[in-house]
């Protein structure tokens, strides 16, 4: 079993450079990052993971999510255990969310996927120098640290080890920029993975998976204090490769309500179109304690207690199974 840490750098604001800051390409700026790991970590063993998917975070879509899921797969089936994930902040939490639930059974794995608030580098300097109070370093070793320690999928950011299952980014400059439940490292995990199936099986279904992302869509809508003729349009103007509706409630999980978009959630009932409610609060969920917010559930919406993010990478790896 190969006990190396091995690194998968995505892009994002960790490595970019320039103003205005834009990812640095693989080949400049892992060696950058082999050197700061040696001469700060010189006893932890480090590789790195190549992936072509190396872009601003706010560009990815579910063929990149699929791609991190297949590259890690790969490398598991070739004895691999222990990966760090760098990626921008904008999409963190839904890419962490699809691979935690992507590798919900894999019981002896230790992902970690985390990111930073300001770049490994000093942005205006033409030479690559490390920037000293950047965050990138902070969390870059704590998550090689963690994967050494826990087994799981986890989201590791300004000290915090997460449940990389629902993360929400809260803020959009500071260092401490991300919440979610913090991981409970005292479950065990066993050193060997009983899959719900065969690996070879997961690995036979790589083709068909990546085929299918590259025309699936989750939509969002977003309530607003608007008449409900507004929600009436947005869902009855869905894209035919539409899977799933994301749909962001008031308060505990409250919409308005017509006989017009009861009609049109039946209809998407019958296209197998899910409808998954959550709350625009950051925390609490939702609950049907308000008839604003129950009537919804009589016409397939479904409830959840988790954020957009949580919902949108358990929805999208449910869809491409």
């Amino acid at each position: 079993m190969n006990t190396t840490t091995h690194l998968i750098y995505a892009g994002g604001t960790f490595g970019s450079h320039g103003v205005p800051l834009s990812p640095l390409p693989a080949e400049i700026f892992l060696p950058i990052l082999k050197k700061e790991c040696l001469a700060k970590i010189p006893n932890t063993a480090i590789d790195i993971l190549p992936t072509t998917s190396v872009k601003d975070s706010s560009t990815l879509t579910p063929s990149d999510f699929v791609e991190f899921y297949r590259l890690i797969l790969m490398a598991y089936a070739k004895g691999v255990r222990r990966f760090v994930l760098i990626t921008g902040t904008d999409s963190l939490s839904f890419l962490s969310a699809f691979l935690a639930n992507a590798f919900a059974d894999f019981t002896d794995i230790s992902l970690v996927i985390t990111g930073s608030m300001q770049p490994l580098l000093i942005s205006n300097k033409p030479t690559h120098t490390i920037n000293e109070i950047s965050d990138a370093w902070s969390n870059l070793h704590k998550s090689i640290i963690a994967t050494t320690q826990h087994k799981g999928v986890f989201v590791q950011f300004h000290h915090k080890l997460m449940d990389a299952f629902d993360t929400q980014k809260l803020n959009s400059q500071e260092h401490d920029a991300f919440i979610g439940k913090l991981a409970n490292t005292a479950l065990l995990k066993t050193d060997q993975t009983v899959f719900n199936k065969p690996l070879v099986a997961k690995l036979a279904e790589l083709p068909t998976m990546i085929d299918h992302a590259k025309d699936i869509q989750i939509t969002a809508i977003y309530c607003l204090p608007n008449d409900v003729a507004n929600l009436e349009y947005q869902f009855d103007h869905l894209s035919q490769q539409t899977k799933a509706v994301i749909l962001i409630g008031f308060g505990a999980g409250n919409v308005p309500s017509s006989q017009k978009l009861i009609d049109i959630l039946k209809k998407l009932q019958t296209k197998k179109v899910r409808v998954i409610c959550t709350t625009m609060c950051a925390f609490g969920g939702t609950n049907d304690n308000y008839m604003a917010g129950a009537w919804q559930y009589e016409y397939g919406i479904e409830p959840s207690k988790l954020g957009v993010a949580g919902i949108y990478g358990q929805t999208l790896w449910q869809a491409l199974q």
